[in-house]
């Protein structure tokens, strides 16, 4: 007894044409079945290969946007160093304390007294420079804390001032 394909073409149910052609997608399939390049696995390959180029993808463009995020915060840092650099005043030292609040700690300096009522007032702001406090006018003051509020220590916004009661 033959095949089934023998049997096929004995009682007339396909050609000689069709019988061929069948047996030749059977060989190509084959072959690709043994190279490990099944049509199937082919899309399947396709199809994990543009996932992962997606989410490479994606996970570029966020440390991109992370990237340029910390190199703005640098350029904005450098840029409110030099404008303290540019426009500072240096800090006379006097009789008067003056308490201020420097991360977590209550420092004190002591200075004139018309400088520690010009700061009261938000007349003229305070600093650091290089180590040092340094004094630096209110539109300075302002245009540094746009780029980095940490650069200036004390500024007490007359807008923003609380009046207390004389009587206590």
């Amino acid at each position: 007894m033959g095949s089934l394909q023998d049997q096929l073409l004995k009682a007339g149910m396909v050609s000689k044409k069709q019988a061929k052609k069948a047996a030749h997608d059977k060989r190509v399939q084959n072959t690709k079945n043994k190279k490990g390049q099944s049509t199937n696995t082919d899309a399947e390959a396709k199809a994990r290969l543009k996932k992962q180029r997606e989410e490479q993808a994606a996970a570029d463009r966020q440390r991109n946007i992370e990237r340029q995020q910390q190199d703005k915060l640098k350029a904005d840092q450098a840029a409110a160093k030099q404008l303290i650099a540019n426009n500072q005043q240096p800090l006379a030292e006097g009789e008067e304390p003056y308490n201020y609040v420097d991360g977590k700690k209550i420092k004190r300096f002591y200075t004139t007294t018309e400088i520690a009522d010009k700061l009261e007032a938000g007349k003229i702001a305070l600093a650091r420079h290089q180590d040092k406090l340094v004094l630096i006018p209110v539109d300075t003051a302002l245009k540094v804390m746009e780029r980095d509020e940490q650069a200036v220590l004390i500024y007490n916004d007359p807008a923003t001032a609380v009046d207390y009661p004389e009587d206590w």
